[in-house]
């Protein structure tokens, strides 16, 4: 009788003990799980992709079909955006004034500015806070062409290896540069090609709006310097309008004037502020400006926008908030592909841009020293 006693008590503290033991390793596993989907679903952090270092493991990323997809060991959220920031380098360069550095410029070096490969400001003063690139140039909108010639002249003959593409942009412009690199990725540098809000007026093919902001490949740029700088023939449209009198250099020198819009003819570089375009568009010229009017009843930015024009400073901030903290949830906006690499035939093949002959440039070379 004792013995059965023993045996059952001794079999109730088993089974007692294998029932704790399995709960235990239940709850550890997972909360391992729990844990290691809250680091995978961390959001983005502003400046993350400052590593240069930065190169993907060998076995992360599989070509196919020149896609790159993403494995599902790759973090989409941070690898992607590093991988991109390494492949497709930006310089960005911000056309600025005295007045400015300190009222608009600085916000752009605490804000999207950070995401840029590499960083300038081109101003006719030095700054020590904003660390002005001072050219010998006059302040005012009548000598923006020379300031924005000269700004190119100086990041050819300093910075042309340090980036594939070369940025510019006005002190009250925002830029979303994950989504630049993503759009970006699918050119190489090699083609002379440039790319904007696309303006259609007075440039056969069209030419790019400077307050959007416009970003030239390596090629364009050298092709401009090299080219068209101290060629008063091929470069000395007369008008006061920078991104216009550039548009006038760039076809005639065979650059490229790229259709930027997305897959649904929506524009991703817009010359205006979010809040004159939604819910309705409170003004009509860049309707009657923009090459390709967009559909009744469509919404007139892409998703993927990359550029916006007329921030004031406190709005700056308000799309930091936007588009990097807030975030609703249960929602994702990762990609697992990279968009499919393009060469020049099929940049024309695609209609990107409009398949038009450029101008065929002049056969002789009138140069000035």
């Amino acid at each position: 009788m004792n013995k059965q006693k023993t045996t059952g008590k001794t079999s109730v503290y088993r089974n007692v003990t294998i029932i704790v033991i399995g709960f235990t390793m239940g709850v550890y596993y997972t909360l391992m799980w729990l844990n290691t989907r809250a680091t995978q679903c961390q959001p983005l952090a502003i400046g993350q992709y400052g590593n240069k270092d930065y190169v993907p493991e060998i076995g992360s990323l599989t070509q196919e079909n020149n896609n790159i997809n993403v494995s599902e060991e790759i973090d989409t959220t941070t690898n992607m955006g590093e991988y991109l920031f390494n492949t497709t380098r930006v310089l960005c360069w911000i056309v600025t004034n005295p007045a400015n550095h300190l009222t608009k410029a600085i916000h752009i070096r605490r804000t999207w500015g950070r995401r840029c490969n590499k960083l300038l400001f081109i101003s006719s003063e030095a700054d020590s806070v904003l660390q002005t690139v001072p050219l010998p140039v006059d302040e005012g909108r009548e000598y923006l062409w020379f300031k924005t010639k000269m700004g190119l002249k100086y990041i050819y003959d300093n910075h042309l290896d340090d980036a594939d593409w070369f940025l510019k942009a006005d002190d009250d412009t925002y830029v979303i540069m994950e989504n630049l690199r993503y759009f970006l990725y699918q050119y190489s540098p090699d083609i002379p090609i440039y790319f904007g809000c696309k303006f259609d007026r007075y440039i056969k093919q069209g030419y790019m709006s400077g307050g959007a902001g416009y970003v030239l490949s390596k090629s364009a740029l050298t092709k401009f310097i090299t080219e068209a700088y101290n060629n008063q023939r091929l470069c000395n449209y007369k008008t006061i309008a920078e991104d216009e009198q550039l548009g006038f250099c760039m076809e005639n020198i065979g650059v490229i004037a790229g259709d930027s819009r997305d897959e649904k003819g929506l524009e991703r570089f817009i010359p205006l502020p979010p809040v004159d375009l939604y819910p309705q568009p409170t003004t009509d010229w860049y309707i009657k400006w923009v090459k390709h009017e967009p559909e009744k009843n469509v919404s007139c930015c892409s998703p993927h926008a990359i550029s916006f024009h007329y921030i004031v400073p406190d709005y700056f901030y308000v799309l930091e908030y936007f588009l990097y903290t807030l975030r609703p949830f249960g929602i994702s906006y990762s990609h697992d592909t990279l968009p499919q690499k393009l060469n020049v035939s099929h940049i024309y093949a695609s209609g990107i841009p409009d398949a038009e002959t450029l101008i065929a440039p002049p056969t002789t070379v009138d140069s000035i020293s």
